[in-house]
């Protein structure tokens, strides 16, 4: 016997209810309520100390009265309230979201109080983008793969089969929704090189970033990922050149000081650190893509030598994307 959905395996039960942000809360949430070492680990972790949960109430999408809903409340009596706002890639909530909370957080009347902001965004990001505190409420980030990390540890500590059944589907959950689960995406991201220098007065090029540095990096959103692909292409003199694995990242404000020949910048980048080249099996032109044009090709398109060019590759890609649906 298998059981499928669209065509996949389910990597577990809290998968077949999608793979989106709701689905992701819906799955802490749950085994929130399952588990008593999580519940206690996930509270510790928002207020930094260790705090009774035995009265704790979770409630998911709880509607306010301006019509807007919470991702999760944990609750317990006066002693904690806590909201969480789940994202499902790099985005964070914004000060006006997180204001809207506010009200309820006040008329909770905990005396502790907690917006919680989740995502893939690691610490650092969130830190820099998120304000401190809004009007004596602390606000804290946990990415995905915090909350996945203490689902371990809860596991580890767990006595009951039950419970330690329901902490490794939001494990294995969850690794959609880390930000480097992206192991199982077979998708490229493909992107224009220019040969011309990055820096006035200087001769480091953008293929040198590429070809001499082994990295490579580009604004983080404004029309470009908010999530770190699993693989990378370049085209630059007219044809594909090469495709590489990302092997890890990190963001960062200044490139000048990561290496002082890339541009200064001031605002967050992802700096890509790139695997070993794989090249096509035959050259493959650019084909009917603008100058600067990026897009997204399934890995087997580019290298296989089944398609002319990246355009053809492109166009099937989204073939089958469509037919998936």
């Amino acid at each position: 016997m298998a059981l499928s959905l669209h065509g996949t395996r389910p990597a577990s039960v809290f998968r077949l209810n999608g793979a989106d942000e709701n689905s992701a809360s819906f799955a802490v949430g749950w085994t929130l309520e399952q588990s008593p070492c999580y519940r206690e680990l996930v509270v510790q972790s928002v207020f930094g100390e260790a705090l009774d949960v035995d009265e704790m109430v979770i409630a998911l999408q709880k509607h306010a009265h301006d019509g807007g809903f919470t991702d999760i409340e944990l609750q317990a009596g006066q002693r904690f309230h806590a909201i969480l706002e789940a994202k499902r890639w790099w985005e964070l909530p914004g000060e006006n979201q997180l204001r809207r909370y506010l009200p309820r957080l006040a008329a909770g009347g905990a005396d502790r109080r907690c917006l919680i902001s989740v995502s893939a965004a690691d610490s650092s990001y969130a830190e820099r983008r998120l304000p401190a505190q809004l009007e004596g409420v602390g606000i804290r980030h946990l990415s995905w793969r915090d909350l996945q990390s203490l689902a371990r540890k809860a596991q580890g500590q767990a006595t009951g089969f039950q419970e330690k059944l329901w902490l490794g589907q939001l494990i294995q959950h969850l690794q959609e929704f880390a930000s480097m689960e992206r192991q199982i995406d077979n998708k490229v991201f493909v992107v224009a090189l220019g040969q011309e220098p990055m820096v006035d007065g200087q001769s480091h090029t953008w293929i040198d970033v590429v070809e001499q540095d082994q990295c490579y990096f580009h604004p983080v959103g404004n029309r470009w990922p908010v999530q770190p692909p699993n693989y990378i292409g370049f085209r630059y003199r007219g044809r594909l050149q090469s495709v590489h694995h990302i092997d890890s990242f990190q963001v960062v404000q200044n490139l000048a000081a990561s290496n002082p020949l890339w541009l200064q910048t001031d605002s967050d980048h992802f700096v890509y650190r790139l695997g070993p080249p794989m090249r096509p099996a035959r050259e493959m032109r650019t084909g009917n893509i603008y100058r600067n044009g990026r897009v997204w090709c399934a890995i087997d398109t580019l290298l296989s030598g089944a398609f002319a060019t990246i355009a053809d590759a492109r166009d099937e890609t989204d073939r089958r994307l469509a037919e998936m649906l």
